[in-house]
């Protein structure tokens, strides 16, 4: 029995040193592209510039590739390319305000994926705008300034009714 339990404890310990060296990895991955993602909220417009938009990629990649789980991996990239591309893209479709909208759907979703992960958990299933934002952005933050527009067109319309129903009191 003794000859039988010494091999099974070795592979036990072995399997489970692997687990913990693969679990401190991807902690580490996750507080650098935490990281990454602080530099982005911070400063909206440092990804306008070329060099830090390549370096932020770069460290991006470095850290989503330390994660196990090819699902994992694949979201977290699918959002940093949303993070990436969505300054170019507010700018050619005249959105640039809304590019924090494309940001925060992004940055919940790698929050969402990061958590699960590190839980030893499936991620959850993807919002709906996520999913819009990843299968086409320009429609997405298209649609993102024609609701803003059409929100701010109802405002001041509102705005005018109840300045002339206020003047009329006068």
């Amino acid at each position: 029995m003794g000859a039988l339990a010494a091999p099974l404890g070795t592979v036990l310990v072995v399997r489970d040193s692997k687990r913990g060296r693969e679990s401190a990895s991807e902690e580490r991955a996750a507080a650098a592209l935490l990281a990454q993602l602080r530099r982005v909220r911070l400063d909206d417009a440092f990804l306008t510039e070329q060099r830090a938009s390549t370096e932020f990629l770069e460290e991006c990649a470095t850290a989503v590739l330390a994660f196990r789980d090819r699902e994992v991996r694949t979201r977290l990239r699918d959002s940093v390319r949303i993070i990436i591309n969505a300054p170019g893209v507010a700018r050619t479709t005249n959105a640039e305000f809304h590019t924090y909208r494309a940001y925060e759907v992004a940055f919940e979703d790698i929050w969402q994926c990061l958590e699960a992960r590190l839980d030893r958990k499936k991620p959850p299933k993807p919002s709906r705008e996520w999913t819009a934002a990843r299968k086409d952005l320009y429609a997405y933050l298209g649609v993102a300034a024609d609701e803003f527009d059409a929100t701010e067109a109802a405002h001041e319309e509102e705005q005018e009714e109840l300045n002339s129903r206020y003047s009329n009191l006068f």
